[in-house]
């Protein structure tokens, strides 16, 4: 979808109504927005066309309700000549302008692409000054991301009419336009990739997506993968627990983004270093290149001025579960609607996507991005309920459910990727059904340890439209998920289960480590018949990224 900011209204076609074939390839339609006061948005700009729309909103009782339609189609033709077919008008209804909201302007743009995709090749929308630069760039997010579809596994494919669309508003909001294009390309990708089947998108694939963003940006991204091999060498069994039950093996996928500087040259292993060890040592081959964390008690003021550099340039770390198939284990899960457990790998879709959206935007920030990829199906080799296995922090785990396997891969991820020293760490997860009993399916929810963290996540929430909700973390929680034979186990009991979840992966967070943990199990993908992929949280991530660079 072709998309750009015009100060011109669409000019008019001089074509006989009635000839065959009428519909010439660069029809166009003016969209005017009317509130439900029936007052006309942009009405400055629309001066030539006032009397019409004046006249059709009579004619039709107009009352501008939001999402509220009438078009005219221009069958009339104008005052001057009936050879000429003017611009099509289309009227719709954006109700109380005082509220709007992500919510209305999502329907406001699925409502104008759906009324237009299969008539005309081209729209121009007339928003003058009546969006705020938040609303503006969530509106034409919306736009493009209505003409979203994946139909490629159809042997019938309906092609859109509709491929231009021009935002009629002044030239100030290029930059929020360009923006929501970078956020578009990647929450398409995080949709493409959560739509594959699971036999398509298998760990395996997970980190091909990933390798070829690298060749597409190789001046900004660096891409490696960790295999059990290398997995089992640095002692993440809990990772290993839920991939053995697959003949996929199960990836770390590690995708640096290097927006600003370059990182510490001892910030996680290099891909020479995975790619020539040996399995026989390769725990010590690894672990060396492992930073360890200073103890900012211990530096001099020589050294915190240093860390403080350092820290200007750590990146921000987002880990995405990504359990490209989750049947739930030994611990089987329900047949009802076992399909869409292709979806659990949601969260690191969201992360790739993140990451694209990223490198198309070039902000100037450092950013890891984690996938943590397996496959959790039963066999002879799956971890069975009972079965203790230890971190990669060392800290033992009882598994009583093996359908509580997205804690056991983040768990390994989160020891990880604490190495690059991050200034946060950012988890994203469809981790609990408790979450979608509480949350539904509107906001996603969050936990954090930090204060900034979380004020900066729900700013970026309010600024994106993409909303979330903040969720309790209190250490009596934490009691829940003691075991009476191991550190830690991986449920609490029936009650609060989103929170123990959260628990359970804070025990794995270093005392000092700022950290927030996103449940995106109810925001993630639609259910049901019209099963898909959102995209979610990718507008959160990249407004959350856009305002850290601006305050770096």
């Amino acid at each position: 979808m072709y998309i750009k900011l015009s100060q011109h209204l669409p000019k008019t076609h001089t074509q006989k109504i009635l000839k065959k074939e009428a519909i010439s390839k660069d029809d166009a339609c003016l969209v005017v927005l009317v509130d439900d006061k029936k007052n006309i948005l942009a009405n400055s700009m629309l001066t030539d066309y006032t009397a019409r729309i004046e006249q059709l909103i009579e004619v039709s009782h107009f009352k501008g309700t939001a999402c509220e339609t009438v078009a005219d189609y221009a069958l009339a033709g104008d005052k001057k000549t009936t050879k000429q077919n003017p611009v099509q008008l289309l009227l719709v209804g954006v109700g109380n302008t005082d509220k709007f909201s992500n919510t209305v302007l999502q329907k406001i743009a699925k409502t104008i692409y759906s009324s237009t995709q299969k008539r005309v090749s081209s729209i121009t929308v007339a928003l003058g000054d009546a969006l705020e630069e938040s609303h503006f760039g969530q509106f034409a997010l919306n736009l493009l991301a209505a003409s979203y579809r994946f139909d490629k596994y159809k042997s019938e494919q309906a092609t859109p009419v509709l491929t231009d669309i021009y935002l009629l508003a002044d030239n100030s909001l290029q930059p929020a336009l360009a923006f929501a294009e970078a956020v578009f390309a990647g929450q398409s990708l995080t949709r493409d990739v959560a739509n594959e089947p699971g036999n398509i998108c298998f760990p395996a694939y997970m980190a091909e997506q990933a390798q070829e963003l690298a060749k597409t940006y190789p001046d900004l991204l660096t891409v490696k993968v960790l295999g059990e091999d290398e997995m089992s060498a640095l002692g993440m069994n809990c990772f290993l627990s839920v991939a053995q039950g697959s003949t996929k093996e199960g990836q770390l996928v590690i995708m640096e983004y290097r927006g600003k500087s370059s990182f510490s040259a001892n910030a996680g292993t290099t891909e020479q270093t995975i790619g020539n060890a040996k399995v026989t040592g390769l725990k010590k081959a690894l672990t060396d290149k492992l930073p360890t964390k200073k103890s900012a008690k211990k530096a001099d003021k020589a050294s915190d001025n240093n860390a403080q550099a350092t820290n200007d340039d750590a990146p921000i770390v987002l880990v995405g579960k990504g359990v490209t198939f989750d049947s739930g284990g030994i611990s089987i899960k329900p047949g009802a609607a076992m399909d869409e457990m292709k979806f659990d790998m949601g969260g690191s879709a969201s992360v790739l996507g993140t990451i694209k959206a990223l490198c198309e935007a070039r902000l100037p920030i450092n950013v890891v991005g984690a996938l943590a990829c397996a496959e959790n199906m039963p066999s002879g080799d799956a971890t069975r309920p009972g079965d203790i296995v230890k971190a990669m922090n060392g800290k033992s785990v009882e598994i009583l459910n093996t359908d509580a396997e997205g804690r056991l891969v983040l768990a390994d991820t989160l020891c990880y990727v604490q190495r690059y020293n991050p200034k946060a760490i950012i988890d994203v997860a469809t981790l609990t059904g408790a979450c979608v009993v509480a949350l539904g399916h509107v906001r996603s929810a969050v936990f954090s340890n930090d204060e900034d963290v979380l004020f900066d996540l729900e700013n970026a929430s309010n600024l994106s439209g993409d909303l979330i909700w903040h969720m309790p973390l209190d250490d009596e929680y934490q009691a829940l998920i003691d075991s009476p034979i191991a550190d830690i186990q991986n449920i609490g009991g029936k009650g609060a289960g989103a929170v123990t979840a959260a628990c359970f992966l804070s025990r794995f967070i270093e005392e000092g480590q700022a950290w927030a943990h996103l449940d995106i199990a109810g925001t993630a993908w639609n259910s049901g018949k019209d099963k898909a992929a959102t995209g979610r949280p990718v507008p959160l991530f990249m407004q959350y990224l856009k305002n850290s660079a601006d305050m770096a």
